[in-house]
């Protein structure tokens, strides 16, 4: 009912109506995006008409891709991506803020179209539950939903991990890249501001927001072929 409540605020037009679930800060002061189409259900991941990612400058502190965000996306010429990312890359030729959701709904929506298990999301083609091979036909994108007093927020080598043992009982270390996670300054500070916000919400679940990174090839290690690490691109609170 979620989806169907925002359907009806936000009525089809001829161009993609997304609700923002995710922003992630990548190098260069750009960060990546993904949100979810709320007229089909599925995830989408706008670019550039380049291919690019955005200027978080211009893009985020403009006001337009935020979390909780409802925004219009013209189409502009297909480019080639390859798998995994191709099942969500579509590149944009206009952006516009059509509203916002509340936090209520930006919550069920993402409750709605979650997962049941990292499996169901990336279609068995995880390995050792951390990465897939470039090239892998399956979604980049996805959710779960899991009681935040399960979550456990740490500092790894410099960087803000939340951990979780699913229900095979094997560990999951997933680095964040949230953006929210990531403004809080180095990575104890953000890793403590998480830690606070997964308190909160108690015995409550939580929607961990999922994505594999753009293929890598390990640097000095080689790896061939290329490996697209699981990343946690945001959290949505109950509240």
């Amino acid at each position: 009912m979620s989806l169907e409540k925002l359907q009806q605020k936000f009525p089809p037009t001829e161009n993609k109506q997304v609700l923002v679930t995710e922003v992630t800060r990548m190098t260069g002061g750009q960060v990546c995006v993904a949100g979810l189409d709320i007229h089909s259900g599925v995830m989408v991941r706008p670019l550039q008409p380049s291919g690019h990612n955005w200027p978080e400058e211009k893009w985020v502190g403009g006001g337009y891709l935020v979390v909780g965000n409802v925004i219009s996306l013209a189409a502009a010429k297909a480019g080639n991506s390859s798998y995994p990312h191709a099942s969500e890359d579509f590149r944009v030729a206009r952006v516009g803020k059509q509203g916002e959701a509340s936090a209520a709904e930006l919550y069920a929506a993402c409750a709605e179209t979650s997962d049941q298990s990292l499996e169901d999301i990336f279609g068995g083609n995880l390995v050792e539950g951390k990465y897939a091979l470039a090239n892998s036909e399956c979604r980049s994108l996805g959710s779960i939903s899991i009681r935040a007093q399960k979550l456990r927020a740490t500092t790894f080598y410099g960087k803000t991990q939340v951990s979780y043992q699913d229900r095979w009982k094997t560990w999951h270390n997933l680095p964040v890249t949230e953006l929210q996670t990531k403004n809080k300054g180095d990575a104890d500070a953000g890793t403590q501001s998480l830690s606070a916000r997964l308190t909160s919400a108690g015995w409550q679940d939580v929607i961990l927001r999922l994505g594999l990174a753009r293929s890598w090839d390990g640097g000095d290690q080689g790896f061939d072929p290329k490996r697209c690490y699981l990343q946690l691109n945001g959290i949505i609170l109950p509240n």
